[in-house]
């Protein structure tokens, strides 16, 4: 086996293909961080929506919505026999949020003794969510 000595002040340099490969591998590691940056803006995005509609959510579970099976409502009809709102932006902001509210025949119990009336409240809009009503007979 024969090695080579290189005389002084030589030194071995990377080979082209050393350097493509490296590059090669930099630009995997910097796609690779892009995606996954990406993927966590959609699902910071995704989540933020999702929270934001739950919260207008609460605005269709009050006892009014019991009256409006298979119907399409917004949040100012349904809270406004209740809460008096004379700001007319707040209205209007209330009037876009928007849902089909489906009530269930009311749910049987296990527990037969106690009072109690249970419906299935499912709210169709952007995400759609169930909830349950309860109610003391």
């Amino acid at each position: 086996m024969a090695f080579h000595h290189f005389p002084t002040g030589y030194r071995k340099a990377f080979t082209i293909i050393e350097v493509l490969v490296s590059v090669v591998l930099i630009s995997v590691v910097a796609l690779s961080a892009i995606k996954l940056q990406q993927e966590n803006r959609s699902m910071a995005l995704y989540l933020s929506d999702r929270s934001k509609n739950e919260l207008s959510n609460t605005l269709f579970l009050g006892r009014e919505a019991m009256r409006y099976h298979k119907e399409k409502k917004d949040a100012y009809t349904l809270i406004s026999s209740s809460i008096k709102i004379p700001d007319t932006d707040s209205r209007k902001i209330l009037e876009k949020i928007e849902r089909t509210i489906f009530i269930s025949d009311p749910v049987k119990l296990s527990d037969e003794t106690l009072p109690i009336k249970a419906n299935e409240i499912l709210l169709q809009g952007a995400y759609p969510a169930r909830f349950f009503h309860f109610e003391m007979q």
